[in-house]
C-alpha cells in the first residue's frame, strides 16, 4: 500500500507517520512550505531589508524547511520514502501530487474539507489504538465503490490486526443480502476506526480515526 502524507510547515503529522510505518509499504512524504509564508516574509522584510537582499532571506527560510523535511524523511526507518518538497498552496499542492503519483490513500492528522474532493481515500488519524473498524453503508447506490472500500479496509485490518464490521442503517432485506458476503453486519457502529463514503461525511469525529472513501 502506497500512501501520501502531506506536511505543512507548521503541522507535524506524528499520528499518520507512526501509523504509516506499520500500515504502508511505501510513503510519499510531501513537505509543503506555504506560499503565504514566503509572501509574508517578503512583505514584512521589505521594510527593513533592501530589495536586493530579499531573495537571500527567502532562500534561507526555504532551505531551513528543506533541512527539516530531510530530517523527517531520515527518521522513517522501516518503510521506503519518497520526499517531495514544494513551495505552494497547501491543498492545491496535495491535489496535484495525488493526480501525479496516484497513491492508494492520503494520510493526515487533521481534516480539511477539500479532502472530500480528492479522487483517492483519505485517512484521518487521531493517534489512538485501534481494535475494531466499522464500514458504515448508508445506501447501495455506490455498490462498486463500497466493495472497493471494504476490500481496502480489509487489507488494513488484516495488516494491523483489527476486527472489521459492516453497518447498514436502512436494514432492508435486499441490501442486507447483498452485503452479507462482504463482512459481518452489526446493529450499530463500533470501534475506533470508522469507514465512510465521502458523500456521507457531514462532520468528522475528533475521538475516532476515519477512513473516507
Amino acid at each position: 500500500m502506497r500512501c501520501l502524507i502531506p506536511i505543512h510547515q507548521e503541522i507535524y503529522p506524528k499520528n499518520s507517520l507512526d501509523r504509516a510505518e506499520k500500515m504502508c509499504d511505501e510513503i510519499i512524504l510531501m513537505y509543503i512550505v506555504d506560499k503565504k509564508l514566503i509572501d509574508k516574509i517578503r512583505r514584512e522584510s521589505s521594510y527593513i531589508i533592501p530589495s536586493y537582499a530579499l531573495e537571500s532571506v527567502e532562500n534561507f527560510v526555504v532551505e531551513m524547511h528543506r533541512r527539516e523535511a530531510e530530517r523527517i524523511r531520515e527518521s522513517i526507518k522501516d518503510v521506503p520514502v519518497e520526499l517531495r518538497f514544494v513551495v505552494g498552496e497547501y491543498y492545491e499542492s496535495i491535489e496535484k501530487e495525488v493526480l501525479r503519483s496516484s497513491p492508494d490513500l492520503v494520510m493526515c492528522d487533521s481534516f480539511l474539507r477539500g479532502f472530500l474532493k480528492l479522487p483517492v481515500p483519505v485517512w484521518i488519524d487521531r493517534g489512538i489504538k485501534i481494535r475494531e473498524c466499522t464500514v458504515i453503508i448508508s445506501s447501495l447506490k455506490k455498490i462498486n465503490r463500497i466493495k472497493k472500500g471494504v476490500e481496502l479496509a480489509e487489507r488494513i485490518c488484516k495488516k494491523l490486526g483489527f476486527t472489521l464490521y459492516l453497518h447498514y442503517p436502512p436494514k432492508d432485506e435486499m441490501g442486507m443480502k447483498a452485503l452479507r458476503p462482504l463482512g459481518r453486519l452489526i446493529e450499530s457502529p463500533r470501534g475506533e476506526l470508522l469507514v465512510l463514503l465521502r458523500e456521507d461525511v457531514l462532520s468528522v469525529p475528533e475521538e475516532q480515526c476515519v477512513l473516507i472513501l
